[in-house]
Formats: structure tokens, sequence, C-alpha cells
């Protein structure tokens, strides 16, 4: 049995080698991609198996160095649910190049050296190939984080002895970090300063008039850092109570001034006619630009003596601004 089965043996170990030396030979090699700058933070050495870029910076990917005048070479997608699509194709005989429209506008080739440029937007993040009809590389990995904008600091009304809060958000982009500071300098060593939600709260018991001065809220990610202050006042109750106080008595007083004028009533005023150029002539006859009017006898306040008047006024402060016809008109 053993010398029938060792012919069949060496048989089948010939059709293995002629099958694997049938099969293309294919390399697995490395990609290498760098950012180009400006571009925030980010590391701008080259690198191969993953990296990290933000928004709105330009990587470019390099194939590894290959040599051949035909075929065609193309550059892969692969996104978290494991889909694949090709960027573009470069057809090297005709020297044509199918890109993927959601490419458009985005993406620049290289026919010398097949290098890839994509300007990044937040869905580029993902796995990245180049191959040939008979080279493939290892997947790449590309990690693209939006960059931080600037943060939002807020804080509550604080009295001396309260409780005192302040949030610090960020509107656009994923914080790795927060660090808060106070005039500059790391927060205080002290128990009653409290840091809540992944370090974004901070939190001051027992409110002190110590604790004034500027809160600096920074924030950081793998490729941006931003920062924002607020300045904090502690007030002391007592002085509000009198600040409000003060507040009350002087609209109190303006009110009641404001009624008193209302209702004031000057001196008798008296004209005689129409007009202020106008004069008493004997007789109860009035002259002036107006023609003449009939006077009536009044006594005045001031002096007690009979005066010819054409109208006995009794003015409101406000009146004493018109002029005097209009004052006599309306009384």
């Amino acid at each position: 049995m053993e010398r029938c089965g060792a012919p069949l043996l060496v048989c089948f170990l010939l059709m293995v080698l002629i099958w694997v030396h049938e099969i293309p030979a294919v390399n697995f090699t490395h990609v290498t991609a760098r950012t180009l700058s400006p571009c925030y933070s980010a590391n701008l050495t080259p690198t191969s198996d993953r990296l990290i870029a933000a928004v709105g910076c330009t990587v470019v990917f390099s194939p590894p160095g290959l040599n051949f005048s035909t075929g065609i070479v193309r550059w892969d997608y692969k996104n978290v649910s494991s889909t694949v699509l090709s960027i573009l194709v470069y057809f090297k005989d005709q020297s044509k190049v199918d890109l993927h429209p959601s490419y458009n506008g985005n993406v620049e080739f290289s026919k010398t050296n097949w290098t890839l440029q994509i300007k990044l937007q937040l869905g580029d993040g993902g796995l990245y190939r180049f191959r040939t009809s008979s080279h493939e590389t290892n997947w790449f990995q590309l990690e693209v984080i939006e960059p931080l904008s600037q943060p939002e600091l807020q804080s509550n009304s604080s009295l001396v002895g309260s409780t005192t809060e302040f949030v610090c958000k960020v509107p656009v982009g994923k914080v790795d970090s927060y660090q808060w500071k106070k005039d500059g300098k790391h927060l205080p060593e002290d128990s009653r300063f409290l840091l809540f939600q992944n370090d974004s709260m901070l939190r001051i018991l027992n409110t002190t008039l110590s604790d004034n001065g500027v809160y600096t809220c920074e924030v950081s990610n793998q490729v941006s850092w931003n920062e924002t202050s607020l300045k904090l006042d502690i007030q002391n109750p007592s002085n509000v109570v009198v600040g409000v106080v003060v507040v009350i008595v002087v609209f109190v007083l303006v009110a009641v001034l404001y009624v008193s004028r209302k209702h004031l009533r000057c001196p008798t005023q008296c004209f005689c006619g129409d007009s202020a150029l106008r004069h008493c002539l004997s007789g109860g006859r009035s002259s002036g630009p107006g023609g003449h009017v009939d006077c009536k006898e009044q006594t005045s306040p001031s002096s007690g003596t009979p005066e010819t008047t054409a109208a006995l006024l009794d003015l409101n402060p406000l009146d004493s601004e018109r002029p005097p016809n209009q004052a006599s008109a309306e009384s």
C-alpha cells in the first residue's frame, strides 16, 4: 500500500507547484501618506499604516516604487461598513483617468508617480489601498477629525457663600481634553473646586471674594486647540441689598417729584389781551397788535392793588414755556 501511495503523493505535489507557479505574484507593500502644510497642529511627517488629519487639510498618498509599462492603476477606498469603491482608475496605455463622481473637484492624481492628493472632508476617514494588475498594498488607515471651534463659556450669577458654576461648550468638533485655569494659572489646590461632565463643568462651592478673577477653559483634540475666558465678579449680599434699596429710593423720589410738579400751581400771572405786548388802558380797554379787547379789574396777589387784565392765568409749570396768547386762550 505504501508503494502505491507514494507515486500519487508525488503527482499531487507536482500539481500544486504548477498551480502556484501560474498565480500572479502579489506584493503586499505599504502606502505612505503625509499631511501638507499648513494644517493646524497635525504631524507633517510621512507615515505608513495610519494617519490622523483634520477636516480641510490636504493629504497625499504615495504608492510603493513599482515599475511597469502597461496595465491599470487603482486607488481604492473602504469605509466602516467594508464597502469598497475605486476612487480612480488610471489606464496607463491610454493615459486615461476615470474618477468616481463623489471625488470630483476634491482629488488630484499624478500620472507620473501615481500619488493621490485629497482635500479632506469629515466623511473621508477610512481605509485606502493602491493596486495594479499584479501588485496591491495593505490597507492604509486615515482618521479625519474636525478642528475645534472657540468654546462658549457661561456662568451663573454668584454671591458670597453660594455655588458658582462654569459650563464650557464647544459648538464644532469633538473635545478630547478640557483644562481650566484661573488668572492664567492652574486651578488652586482647593477641595471647593470640582469638575463634572468630563471636566467640561467647573463648580466652586461656598464662593468667597478671593475666588474673583479670570477663568479660562482650554479644549483640545488630536488636530487642534482652542480657549476662551470669562471674568468672575463675586458680589457681597449686603452690598447687593444696599444697592437695591438705593435704586428703590431714587425711583420713589423721582415719582414724587413728577407728581408734585404736575399738580403745583404757580403764582397768578396776568397778561392783558392775547399778547405779552399788550398794555392796559384806562377805562378797561387794552391796546395792542390784535386790536382792542375788554379787560376786567383783578387784584394782584403780590401787590394787593387792582390791575386791569385781559385774562387771569393759573398756569402749570409746563405752560410757562408757551406764548402768553396761547396760555390766555386756553384759560
